[in-house]
């Protein structure tokens, strides 16, 4: 019975290695699009989410798989309930959650839409502005909010 099952196994994992490949060939990249309070929205890669869940966003961590997860809120401070969005890391204790107003909007764009942008990064916790047509995002410099989210 496990060999009947080895070959659709197989056969799943060629087609995901395929997809993979047909997506980063053509260029396009799926993103989410993190509406951020007092700051420009966040672009943040879908491939990076490990999860998303229901939550209350006034605390301090998330449970998810019987881990407490650190949380970095980019949530209007006013709002009760949000979405946190699973960081991954490389080590578990490495993973955050991303507390959101609410699941984000998802997006597949081309990586030639998205262009630097000159505009300067005086938040450390920002990596880089980058704007797509007429729009400003930033892109989260996601190992500084890992390091300071661990040394709290």
């Amino acid at each position: 019975m496990s060999q009947s099952n080895s070959p659709n196994l197989l056969g799943q994992i060629s087609q995901q290695e395929l997809q993979h490949l047909i997506t980063v060939s053509t260029g396009f990249i799926d993103a989410y699009i993190v509406e951020c309070h007092a700051k420009q929205p966040m672009l943040l890669p879908q491939n990076i989410v490990l999860s998303a869940l229901d939550n209350a966003t006034q605390v301090k961590t998330v449970e998810w798989h019987d881990s407490q997860l650190p949380v970095y809120a980019v949530n209007d401070p006013e709002k009760k309930m949000g979405v946190a969005l699973v960081i991954e890391g490389d080590e578990m204790e490495q993973r955050f959650a991303l507390m959101c107003n609410e699941m984000p909007q998802t997006i597949r764009l081309r990586i030639s839409e998205v262009v630097d942008d000159d505009q300067q990064a005086d938040d450390p916790s920002v990596f880089q502005y980058v704007r797509m047509a007429d729009q400003v995002f930033h892109v989260p410099n996601l190992q500084y909010i890992q390091e300071n989210l661990i040394a709290e």
